[in-house]
């Protein structure tokens, strides 16, 4: 009886193996294609309202309102490229090319604009002067791809303007708002 039992046993253990392969078909490998982050660069344009003034030491000083116009391109969320006009009124113009580095702390962002400019003032006698600019700013997102902006940005600090105001230190500013538009 021990023999059947162990016949039995071996009998059904066989069989179980026998069916349970069925059809084995060939087992394909998983090709899994690598994910992409999407581009974080975005392109912006921007319109403001920009007090601009100039201020020679031993002379009267100049000021007016302008409007801004801005426009540029966000790497990444820490650095930039941006181009701005301020003009089109009343007799100071600024055009500049900055790089623009910036530090997102929560809503707000704290940026920077480090960059090379013209001056032009058109006050009885055009005078123009060129070079190293900088400022400081802070945006906030009000709603998605729109940001309100305020920044300072001193545009000339030397001595003389133009071969005009000789022995004279001179600082042209301006104070910045304004909104900008992400694509």
């Amino acid at each position: 009886m021990k023999k059947f039992n162990l016949s039995l046993v071996a009998l059904l253990a066989m069989s179980t193996f026998a069916t349970a392969g069925g059809d084995i078909a060939p087992v394909e490998p998983v090709v899994e294609t690598p994910m992409v982050e999407e581009s974080t660069g975005s392109f912006y344009a921007g319109l403001g309202y920009s007090y601009m003034n100039l201020d020679p030491d031993n002379s009267d000083e100049a000021n007016g309102d302008a409007v801004l116009l801005l426009a540029g391109y966000n790497f990444n969320q820490y650095i930039g490229v941006e181009g701005r006009y301020s003009g089109l009124t009343d007799c100071l113009e600024n055009t500049a090319i900055y790089l623009k580095p910036m530090y997102p702390m929560g809503g707000i962002t704290l940026y920077g604009l480090l960059g090379y400019g013209q001056v032009d003032y058109d006050g009885g006698q055009n005078l123009s002067e060129s070079g190293f600019q900088w400022g400081l700013g802070a945006s906030y997102e009000v709603v998605k791809n729109i940001d309100v902006f305020v920044d300072y940005t001193n545009l000339y600090d030397d001595t003389g303007f133009d071969g005009a105001l000789p022995n004279q230190d001179v600082l042209a500013d301006s104070i910045n708002i304004g909104f900008t538009y992400k694509f």
